[in-house]
């Protein structure tokens, strides 16, 4: 399956069910939630994990950068227009190595496998940091495909209803 139709599948859940997939998501995902945390601003339907990281600790987002590069910046309160119809945190980066939990969303998944809209930002900074890697996505977006060699897997991902943990 193509990303455009993982992202409609994710996009098509109705508010009411999109609500509480998020409830069961963050259930599993606040033991989780301690000192530096990299999460995203949700688009295209992602999970919104947001305002439950703002609760929890020290939160940095994502600003994209050149050469397909990301990097994470100390969330104030502040944000403009990004790339790619994000929305972007104002300020200097941090040092990878100071993240203690990053948060990814993704169009899908394969057990602990992760797949992105296909530009790599996230495996090229995933490969930088020590944090832990934290998949967040619905049931919905499971499917099978083999990882490529510069894929980075996910540490923990949690769905609605499952939690995959690397042993």
């Amino acid at each position: 399956m193509g990303r455009k139709e993982c992202i409609e599948r994710r996009k098509s859940l109705l508010q009411e069910q999109r609500e509480k997939k998020e409830k069961a998501i963050v259930k599993k995902l606040l033991p989780f939630l301690k000192g530096n945390i990299a999460t995203y601003v949700p688009i295209k339907g992602e999970v919104n994990v947001f305002d439950i990281c703002l609760q929890k600790g020290n939160v940095y987002l994502p600003k994209m950068i050149e050469n397909y590069e990301l990097e994470f910046i100390p969330y104030s309160g502040n944000l403009v227009q990004g790339t790619f119809q994000t929305q972007e945190p104002i300020g200097t980066a941090c040092d990878p190595n100071d993240l203690d939990v990053i948060i990814v969303p993704m169009v899908s998944f394969c057990g602990l496998h992760r797949k992105g809209y296909g530009k790599g930002y996230y495996d090229r900074y995933l490969q930088k940091t020590n944090a832990l890697k934290i998949g967040v996505a619905f049931d919905v977006q499971e499917e099978e495909f083999e990882p490529q060699s510069h894929d980075v897997d996910m540490d923990i991902l949690i769905t609605e209803s499952k939690l995959w943990r690397n042993e």
